[in-house]
């Protein structure tokens, strides 16, 4: 197993600083070119809950219909600052793996623990999880999670091969890190090409898990929230997201269960 960086409160302010530098960019381009994002996941909370972090998280979420990451990634090839930032996703990193994209802060380092040996681009990052619809019918709703599975679990494979602690289990991931990062990227564009946008009444990032499809409206009909003293679009219907995904959202968890998710084997800012 790889060593596990441990991060104190002070430098987990630093690195929740960062991402705001990385949201605050992203911000910028998509006000200026009328893209519409939202704070998602425990961003989200922290904006409602705190106006700000949730004081143990270590990540920023945002999320955007795909059709809105294609304006985008367009649009940062001209107003993207590339001396500090870096869009990460399948076309622009040969070794990226996961479905979804992230912008990375130059000039820092952050690996993820079991993620050193896949040679991707790395430091503090925000995540963008790019939204497709999916089928309005159950038994192909039912036909489409698999495949998302599927496709989520090849592309994890190479770290579930040295970190998952069954033997059996990190076989089977060994296994399926043999096939080539081309066939389960393929699955994605066929998927996100499988319902169309216009029609479909309900939408997930292909390669996370979601418990149930997200409305449209929540991408779409928009308001401003306070972060951390700036504000951000976030879903108008904001309660209506949260109370779906996490309950009671306004309630604090348990103190032992207020800690970071992620973990990493090295990290400098």
């Amino acid at each position: 197993m790889e060593q596990v960086m441990e991060m104190d409160a002070g430098t987990l302010r630093k690195m929740q600083m960062i991402e705001l530098e990385l949201l605050v960019e992203i911000d910028r381009i998509c006000r200026k070119n009328h893209i519409k994002y939202n704070l998602c996941g425990g961003t989200l909370i922290g904006a409602v809950r705190h106006k700000g972090f949730i004081p143990w998280d270590d990540d920023v979420d945002i999320r955007m219909l795909r059709s809105e990451y294609k304006k985008f990634k367009e649009a940062c090839k001209q107003e993207l600052d590339d001396t500090r930032f870096f869009l990460q996703d399948f076309e622009s990193d040969p070794k990226y793996r996961w479905g979804y994209a992230k912008l990375l802060r130059k000039d820092t380092v952050y690996i993820r623990t079991g993620q050193t040996h896949l040679g991707m681009k790395n430091g503090v990052f925000l995540d963008i999880f790019i939204s497709d619809g999916i089928p309005n019918q159950k038994w192909m709703r039912n036909i489409h999670d698999k495949l998302c599975f599927a496709i989520r679990k090849t592309l994890w494979s190479p770290v579930g091969a040295k970190v998952v602690p069954e033997k059996k289990l990190r076989v089977w991931y060994a296994v399926l890190a043999r096939i080539p990062r081309c066939v389960p990227v393929f699955g994605i564009k066929i998927l996100s090409h499988l319902v169309s946008e216009k029609k479909s009444k309900y939408f997930r990032a292909l390669t996370f898990p979601q418990k149930r499809g997200l409305k449209k409206e929540w991408f779409t009909e928009l308001t401003d929230l306070e972060f951390e003293g700036h504000y951000f679009l976030a879903p108008a219907d904001y309660d209506g997201w949260l109370s779906q995904e996490y309950g009671d959202y306004m309630k604090l968890p348990p103190e032992e269960k207020r800690t970071s998710h992620n973990t990493a084997s090295y990290y400098k800012f």
